[in-house]
Formats: C-alpha cells, sequence, structure tokens
C-alpha cells in the first residue's frame, strides 16, 4: 500500500476527516519507478487502487458535494479518455490499467467512442448539477456522449473545431476560453478533477482557488 498521511493519500476531507482517518491506503497495483509528467510538477507513474469499501465511501461522499454544490465545474484530462483507447502522457507503467492501448484497433482516435464516465459526467449537466466542463482533451468525446457545445470550455484547443484549434504546450489561450476560466475559477465551490495529473498547468488554478477556499472554510475564516 502506499506509505503517507491519511490527508496525502485520500485528501483533507473537511469534515470528515474522522471518516477518512478509518480509510485503507490505497495499494499499488501497475509499478513504474519514472517520472510521470517529466518537467512537471509530478511524481512517479506507479499506479494505485482503493479498496472496494474506501471507494465506496468516496463516492457517497461525493454524491453529498454534488448535490449541495451551486456551481460545480468539471475539470477533465487525459486520462479520463484513455479507456476509449486514447492515450495519455502520465501512464508509463509496463502493465498500466490506463486502457490506453485499448485504441490500437481503430485507425483515429477521431474514431474513439466516448465511455461510461463521460456518459455519466454528461447526465449530471443533463439534471443541473454541472456549471461547466473545463476539458483540457482534445478528443470531442463528451459532445459525442451528448454535453451541449456551449457547456464545455476546451481550454487546450480541440481536433474537430477550426475556431479551436489545439494549443502548443508554448501557446496562449484562446481569449474568452481563458475569460471563461478564470470565470469558473471564481465562482466554483466544487470542482470534480477527473483523470488530470494536476501537474502544473495554467487551468490547474480551478482546483488550486477552490481548494484554497475550502481550506480556509474548514480553517474556520
Amino acid at each position: 500500500p502506499l506509505v503517507a498521511s491519511p490527508a496525502e493519500c485520500h485528501g483533507m476531507c473537511y469534515g470528515v476527516e474522522a471518516q477518512r482517518d478509518g480509510w485503507s491506503a490505497p495499494r499499488i497495483v501497475a509499478a513504474c519507478g519514472s517520472q510521470a509528467r517529466p518537467g512537471y510538477d509530478s511524481m512517479t507513474a506507479d499506479e494505485y487502487e482503493d479498496a472496494p469499501e474506501v471507494l465506496a465511501a468516496k463516492a457517497e461522499l461525493l454524491v453529498d458535494l454534488i448535490r449541495r454544490s451551486t456551481c460545480c465545474v468539471v475539470y477533465s484530462g487525459a486520462g479520463l479518455s484513455t479507456s476509449a483507447g486514447i492515450g495519455d502522457y502520465a501512464s508509463h507503467a509496463p502493465e498500466t490499467r490506463s486502457g490506453a492501448m485499448a485504441g490500437g484497433s481503430f485507425r483515429s482516435p477521431l474514431c474513439a467512442q466516448p465511455t461510461a464516465a463521460h456518459g455519466t459526467l454528461v447526465a449530471l449537466h443533463r439534471f443541473g448539477r454541472v456549471h461547466r466542463w473545463v476539458n483540457q482533451n482534445h478528443d470531442g468525446l463528451p459532445q459525442k456522449a451528448g454535453l451541449p457545445q456551449e457547456a464545455i470550455n476546451e481550454i487546450h484547443g480541440a481536433w474537430h473545431a477550426p475556431d479551436n484549434p489545439v494549443i502548443p504546450m508554448s501557446g496562449a489561450l484562446r481569449e474568452d476560453l481563458f475569460a471563461d476560466l478564470l470565470d469558473c475559477a471564481a465562482r466554483a465551490d466544487l470542482v470534480v478533477a477527473v483523470g488530470t495529473s494536476l501537474s502544473g498547468m495554467n487551468a490547474d488554478r480551478l482546483v488550486i482557488d477552490a481548494a484554497r477556499r475550502a481550506e480556509e472554510r474548514g480553517a474556520g475564516q
């Protein structure tokens, strides 16, 4: 299992720290000593998995957070689409559980289809539980799953949108999308980060700003 404190293993979990402290540490399911994202704020590419009962407890807490949220923002990265067969930058373990190799059966990543995770997040939007989906991926899978275009901010560009070309690592973000990102970062009372390593991208401020506000509330400020 991962050798770390409960907060390092599972997060701060403000208000339910006692429950968190009783959870077992995640266990390693794919070992890899190399860095997940060399050159970024990264760590090793080892892959971990929660015990089923811990995962179920976390799911219950997430449901409660989403129900209580008035401005929930989804923030997704490449890990959301690996099970659709689209490769990522961070999965290097020889026995990776990411599913990225599944894409070998289609001619182009443009042929990839949305996963159950995409469908679940789209359903949350359909029921009014998601204000905006900020997607670092270029694949258009949320839209294929039924998300309206106006609900998504493809902050790093998109393969299917001539007006929003993919941004190189040294490039500048599109001004209107960046303004929307800043608005989401200021307003969100819950950010659900899915499939992103949070390795220091500009858009990571979504999570950082929301976490900082939660920390201040947790400290009684």
